[in-house]
């Protein structure tokens, strides 16, 4: 085969197909924007003896196998640790358990009836492998036809508003059923940080002969005889056999010219939710015994809805705060259209719209309980998934030869996360090695 690959973005997508080319005798070359490897779970450390703090929330489900392989190919699953934190949801000015079955069932609003129909459902939902069936339907549809419209309307309605704005009504069943089937109450978080284990991936990938280029962007992908230019950097020209591009759908668009209109057609399709998020540094916590704490929203609109967020994230509450010199590290975050002009309002304005939500939740809370905020954001956050997705799911090939795409777009039904990056990376490498 064809061995010189170059991959753009040092996501888990690049370090698990990196791992696979190299396992396999690729001479393979990652570049990367940014000045460290992980993308969204990526990490920030703010003093020496800390560990780094992701500045949008991370962590793993106890069943997500990708992520383990990919650590134990480089010899790190000890720095995998088990814990079992609270989740919560709020409502009518309280705060109530939502981890459990029984926690769910007894969700207020619901008659005996709706509790029967709801636990049936959840527990089929649970054991179900087919999740192709279920994306025939909206997640609307299926909910109301098999839980009834109370149910729908009082627990499920106000949770995909949140987490889907005005798409809510449109999502698929499939992406919901992921939801259940995947969920653990156990979770998994690396020691030292999401930065500490992704740094651990890209020290071994080193070792096997991968080449990291932080803090270099490839401008433009272009067909050389039967190989593929990159020009990185507006100035240095670089020819591969192959290249990996593992970015958003729009970085198509900017990297590579003269795109036909059947494939942009296709690129425009790809719909994604934005997301923002702020991360408070709190000299004591805001919540008890409670690690996520879900929000329901009544409006699409997340500055009218009581609550201007759609989680709320006690790190501390799972992770020491001796980590993070005894800070209580705590997630405030949306979902938004990425076309949303509330991408527009400043930090310092999204900051004190989120600490009203806060002091909504605790009415204690004081802003003088605020050491330090960090707010992030991206228009690439998360896939919208319509019915019958599958249909429109892109391939890794792309129009141009040898150049190939796998992203978060790609990862259906699982919504995001670093471990199905983590597959879909293995499963593009394979791909291309076949070639």
């Amino acid at each position: 085969m064809s061995n010189k690959i170059a991959i753009l973005g040092a996501g888990y997508v690049g370090l698990s197909a990196a791992t696979h080319f190299a396992l396999h005798g690729g001479k393979v070359d990652v570049y990367e924007s940014k000045s460290n490897a992980g993308g969204l779970a990526s990490g920030i450390k703010l003093e020496e003896n800390q560990w780094a703090i992701e500045p949008l929330y991370h962590h793993w489900f106890l069943n997500e196998k990708s992520i383990y392989s990919l650590a134990e190919t480089h010899k790190i699953t000890n720095l995998i640790k088990t814990y079992s934190p609270n989740t919560s949801f709020f409502l009518n000015g309280r705060i109530k358990p939502f981890d459990r079955p029984h926690h769910v069932l007894m969700y207020p609003g619901l008659s005996l009836y709706d509790r029967y129909k709801l636990g049936l459902k959840l527990a089929t939902l649970k054991i179900s492998r087919n999740w192709k069936y279920y994306e025939n339907f909206t997640a609307e549809e299926w909910l109301i036809n098999n839980m009834g419209k109370n149910v729908y309307q009082k627990m499920w309605k106000p949770m995909l508003i949140a987490k889907w704005s005005d798409y809510y009504n449109q999502i698929n069943m499939a992406w919901f059923w992921a939801r259940i089937y995947v969920r653990t109450q156990k979770l998994m978080y690396p020691d030292g940080g999401f930065q500490n284990f992704n740094n651990k991936i890209v020290n071994s990938l080193k070792t096997m002969g991968v080449s990291f280029h932080f803090k270099n962007s490839v401008d433009s992908i272009s067909s050389r005889d039967n190989n593929v230019e990159l020009l990185i950097n507006n100035n240095n020209r670089k020819i591969y056999d192959k290249v990996l591009i593992t970015t958003g759908p729009k970085s198509i668009k900017s990297l590579i010219n003269n795109i036909p209109d059947s494939y942009k057609n296709k690129i425009n399709t790809q719909k994604s939710m934005g997301a923002i998020c702020v991360l408070f540094f709190l000299k004591k916590n805001l919540l008890e015994n409670t690690y996520w704490l879900n929000i329901p929203a009544k409006n699409i609109d997340f500055l009218k809805n009581e609550i201007p967020f759609l989680v709320c994230v006690d790190h501390t509450s799972m992770i020491s705060a001796k980590h993070y010199n005894d800070n209580r590290i705590l997630y405030c975050a949306n979902y938004i259209n990425e076309n949303s002009e509330i991408f527009d309002i400043n930090d310092e304005d999204i900051i004190n719209i989120y600490i009203k939500g806060l002091k909504k939740i605790n009415p204690d809370f004081k802003d003088k309980n605020i050491l330090k905020t960090v707010v992030s954001r991206t228009k690439y956050a998360s896939p919208v998934f319509m019915k019958n997705h599958s249909n429109n799911l892109p391939k890794f090939d792309t129009f141009l030869d040898n150049v190939y795409w796998a992203s978060m777009s790609h990862i259906y039904p699982w919504d995001r996360g670093t471990n199905y990056a983590a597959d879909i990376g293995f499963k593009v490498a394979k791909h291309i090695l076949k070639k």
